[in-house]
């Protein structure tokens, strides 16, 4: 039996965005706070990236084994543990007073939101049946809006009514579990499980020169995005920027981002994927760069590059992990776990040095040349083989 369906089932694929959309709004949620939590708990820039590497260990790079079992058992259940664990962990990190507590939210929080999506994203493919390049585009750009609504709900909610205000995070995401709870099929479909042949047939598969160039691409991608998403703040709060504009930036990054991988998914049934890769890469090393060069002569310039370089460095998420799944449709949890997640997980935890050079160099220096590392994504995509539309 395929798994995929002829006809969309669009309701079950709103609702499972939607839910996609709350869950990485707790994946935004505590960037633009970490200046706020540095300063009160009196950590480094390194400690700082220690902790958002696990984050990304939990949420990202964890994905592949979550989305393996996932691909076995019920297709709901990770779905609403993940959404439970995000929505209650990360609403507590406003309480953290040390520390070791505040990894511990992180780490459980996140892993909430890396549990949800390699179901999540298996089942959209599903329902989104032989629109997938349109519908996946949906489902992916409703997430990255979410990761763009996380900052300015999180900078609302502390610039006006405290740290300890990340509690009321929580009830967006008990609507959502009941709504989703009610409202998703309980055994949505009969997809075939995959055994042991399957899984080593997967990684046989993965190491397909066209899948290990694009996984190289998603991590260059990530790299580059979690980067300049995680320390410019610290920049702006040292031109004394407010927590709540620091939020509106990142949020705005992330909002044009999702907007950016719906479009990109739409414009690949004319343009083709290799296209699409490429905008997303080459045409915004200009715009990091510019990011940091304006920022203390032009800064609204400075302010204007940055989300422009977020709308195309995201312009291609969806055409990924549609190229992947299509490589291994009886797995398409765990390679959607493997590009959607374990490969933004390991440039995640390249953060940790990230943060100790910066603390020792300056964000500024560092940021200089990270600015130039969607380069080698462009030519490792030169020596990908896809075939030209007709």
């Amino acid at each position: 039996m395929s798994n995929f369906i002829s006809k969309p089932n669009k309701k079950a694929l709103a609702v499972l965005s939607a839910g996609h959309m709350v869950n990485d709004i707790y994946g935004g949620f505590i960037i633009p706070l970490m200046p706020v939590i540095a300063a009160k708990l009196n950590i480094s820039l390194g400690i700082i990236g220690l902790i958002l590497s696990i984050s990304s260990f939990s949420s990202s790079v964890l994905q592949p084994l979550f989305g393996y079992i996932s691909d076995i058992l019920k297709r709901r259940f990770f779905i609403f543990t993940g959404m439970l664990l995000s929505a209650v962990l990360i609403s507590l990190i406003g309480y953290s007073n040390n520390v070791f507590v505040l990894g511990l939210f992180v780490f459980f929080g996140s892993m909430g939101v890396g549990l949800f999506h390699p179901q999540a994203t298996a089942l959209a493919a599903y329902f989104s049946g032989r629109e997938i390049n349109n519908l996946m585009g949906f489902f992916i750009a409703s997430g990255t809006i979410g990761f763009a609504l996380g900052p300015f709900f999180s900078s609302f909610l502390v610039s006006n009514f405290g740290l300890k205000s990340t509690i009321f995070a929580v009830i967006p995401g008990i609507i959502i579990f009941l709504l989703m709870y009610k409202v998703l099929p309980k055994v949505p479909v009969r997809l075939e499980t995959q055994n042991f042949s399957d899984l080593t047939s997967t990684i046989v598969n993965f190491f397909n020169k066209n899948l290990i160039i694009l996984a190289f691409i998603s991590m260059v991608r990530a790299l580059s995005i979690m980067s300049f998403t995680v320390f410019m703040p610290f920049l702006w709060k040292e031109h004394n920027y407010s927590i709540f504009i620091i939020g509106v930036l990142i949020g705005l990054f992330s909002l044009f981002g999702g907007i950016a991988s719906y479009i990109g998914g739409k414009l690949n049934n004319y343009t083709g994927e290799k296209i699409i890769l490429f905008i997303s890469l080459l045409p915004g090393v200009p715009c990091l760069f510019g990011t940091l060069y304006f920022l203390d002569k032009i800064p609204y310039l400075s302010f204007v590059l940055f989300i422009v370089s977020g709308f195309l460095l995201t312009f291609s998420t969806s055409v990924n992990i549609v190229i992947a799944q299509k490589t291994a449709p009886q797995n398409v949890g765990t390679v959607s776990g493997i590009i959607g997640g374990f490969c933004w997980g390991i440039a995640g935890l390249i953060l940790t040095p990230i943060g100790f050079l910066s603390a020792k160099y300056g964000v500024v220096n560092v940021l200089a040349y990270i600015a130039f590392v969607p380069i080698f994504g462009a030519i490792a995509l030169s020596f990908m083989n896809i075939e030209k539309r007709s």
